[in-house]
């Protein structure tokens, strides 16, 4: 099922699919919510994990490859999500690529998911990349910032 947009409700739902699931399920799940929470800091609506027999807003998977849409990932290195726009017919979903090294740590070493998370799901929620400004969540390009500097001024 996908989410009605523009939403009906304030608050909204999201599901991880735990089929090609091979990370830390407690630390994974953390890091998504933190990524919605970072977004409902700066709107009027909520998240929450959706119960195992409940659908969701938002269907977010861990993919590798061709996978169930046209955007097919790259392996390491290459393209680390992508997320659909509210009013495109994918809405809702959001795919990370399972060949990178994920982390919930701010070292450096892998990609940080709660950033990552973060970002796509601003575009789910129907933002589109900031190219003008490095230190935005919503840059183009993976940069490490540290939770506090996040969301500034979007």
């Amino acid at each position: 099922m996908q989410a009605s947009y523009p939403p009906t409700n304030r608050t909204l739902t999201w599901k991880l699919d735990y089929d090609r699931f091979f990370y830390d399920l407690t630390k994974t799940n953390r890091q998504i919510q933190q990524g919605f929470d970072d977004w409902a800091k700066y709107t009027k609506l909520t998240f929450r994990q959706a119960a195992e027999d409940e659908e969701a807003d938002f269907n977010l998977a861990f993919e590798s490859g061709n996978h169930s849409d046209v955007f097919p990932f790259d392996g390491r290195e290459g393209t680390l999500a992508h997320a659909f726009f509210p009013w495109q017919p994918n809405r809702g979903q959001i795919h990370f690529d399972s060949t990178e090294k994920w982390s919930d740590k701010y070292n450096g070493r892998g990609y940080n998911l709660r950033l990552v998370a973060t970002h796509e799901v601003g575009h789910s929620l129907g933002l589109e990349h900031s190219t003008g400004d490095e230190k935005s969540i919503m840059y183009p390009f993976y940069r490490l910032i540290l939770p506090d500097n996040m969301l500034p001024e979007q």
